[in-house]
């Protein structure tokens, strides 16, 4: 269960970015329930400090299960928050989409060390990234080697 207080955070940090987008997203984060497990921030013109605010959100809150997140087709995000979203998510999270979301080869080497470190990772898609063709060799043989985990890259 993830605290309410995160959502009622990160609306706030949306309601800051002020698009339509956001605001409509943020509306929904407030009247979602506390027992949602999972983050969806899908399509939103994040920007990477964006995405920082939001993980810095996450670390505040050391009692939730989140076992989902998305900050997919959010294409400013890039190599360096796309990290460090990665190194602080909590152990719990079982699927995560990063569909286009700027990540080169840099962000891709460190998604791929995060997926051989995760312990419930169940689905990753990453699709339509700028990985490069032998980057995405290495993620089919994890994918080949780990076939309880859905890798769509």
């Amino acid at each position: 269960m993830i605290n309410n207080n995160i959502h009622k955070k990160i609306a706030e940090i949306l309601r800051k970015i002020g698009t339509e987008k956001c605001i409509e997203k943020a509306e929904i984060l407030e009247s979602e329930s506390p027992r949602v497990n999972s983050i969806h921030l899908r399509d939103l013109t994040l920007s990477s400090s964006n995405l920082i605010d939001i993980v810095n959100c996450l670390k505040e809150e050391k009692n939730h299960h989140l076992r989902s997140i998305s900050i997919s087709y959010n294409h400013l995000i890039g190599d360096s928050s796309a990290i460090f979203l990665l190194k602080n998510l909590p152990e719990s999270i079982c699927e995560i989409g990063l569909v286009n979301c700027g990540i080169s080869d840099v962000g891709g080497i460190e998604i791929l060390q995060w997926m051989r470190n995760s312990t419930n990772l169940r689905m990753i898609c990453m699709e339509q990234n700028n990985f490069s063709k032998k980057l995405k060799i290495e993620f089919n043989k994890f994918s080949v080697s780990n076939p309880q985990i859905l890798v769509v890259y």
